[in-house]
């Protein structure tokens, strides 16, 4: 498996990360202001340790793996599907083991930081923030990088608009997730966090103490699909972002999203797609 690590700056286009603090600064004359922004995309256990701590807010967007946060205010084990914010000024140590890795991130600061968080409803550390698995970050992330390629005088604005459209996008996943975890939390939890394995529906029915056609009915009124469907989207949605993000073969990808018959998963990515995987791929 390919591994990835890219770093984009205010001060260079795309780097490789060696310091840290390299771009670490708090701008508060302005309302916005990204630092930097970074792709992880790895199998390689490694460990990202702060003894000082940045001066602006780290959020980072697990989509896929677990890795492990240690602050001075405690831990916390993020997963696929979640985001976590470390405040300014706080020393952090990211473990990731072994298993494989992806995650975007981004760094900023402004007079406003906070309440852009705070409109909408992302905490900061130690509390995670769960999001449906059904959003569009990836693509949120992928215009910001594109952002810093560009230096024609407008860029520092660009990246504040894009950033309060990833806040945006992310505050609505957030909102969602909640909503859906309403009712049958136990099983779309479940499906959240194992989508790309092999997921028997009737194990869901009884894991909400229904009967099959009671549970499909429920999830179909709730979500707005049914449970396979569910299952099938979560998978699509993956692929596309390591389709868009990751420089992982088109083989690779349908196994990590649970498709070990490839032909199969590139019949149901056109099918949702209305392109192949291969021409996807191109146009992205």
């Amino acid at each position: 498996m390919k591994n990835a690590f890219y770093s984009t700056r205010l001060s260079r286009s795309i780097d490789v990360m060696r310091d840290l603090n390299h771009a670490s600064i708090e701008n508060l004359n302005v309302p916005l202001w990204v630092n930097c922004a970074s792709c992880c995309n790895t199998d390689v256990e490694h460990t990202n340790a702060n003894i000082v701590g940045r001066l602006d807010y780290y959020l980072i967007y697990l989509i896929e793996g677990r890795f492990d946060v240690t602050t001075d205010d405690g831990q916390a084990s993020l997963s696929g599907g979640e985001i976590l914010v470390i405040p300014p000024r706080t020393r952090y140590q990211i473990h990731c083991s072994g298993s494989h890795i992806y995650f975007l991130c981004v760094h900023f600061t402004g007079y406003d930081a906070k309440k852009l968080l705070d409109e909408n409803d992302i905490k900061i550390f130690p509390e995670r923030n769960h999001l449906d698995p059904s959003n569009h970050l990836s693509q949120r992330f992928k215009t910001i990088f594109e952002a810093f390629a560009k230096d024609d005088g407008f860029r520092v604005r660009e990246l504040a608009c894009l950033l309060e459209r990833l806040m945006i996008e992310a505050g609505r996943a957030k909102k969602k997730y909640k909503n859906a975890s309403v009712g049958l939390s136990k099983s779309i939890r479940y499906i959240n966090e194992n989508y790309t394995e092999n997921i028997k529906i009737p194990f869901l029915a009884q894991m909400e103490a229904m009967c099959l056609t009671a549970y499909n009915r429920r999830f179909k009124a709730q979500m707005g699909m049914t449970p396979t469907e569910y299952i099938i989207a979560l998978r699509m949605q993956m692929a596309t972002e390591l389709l868009e993000t990751s420089s992982l073969s088109i083989k690779e990808i349908s196994a990590m999203c649970g498709y070990d018959n490839f032909n199969f998963f590139a019949r149901m990515f056109k099918k949702h797609t209305s392109l192949s995987p291969t021409e996807y791929k191109k146009q992205n």
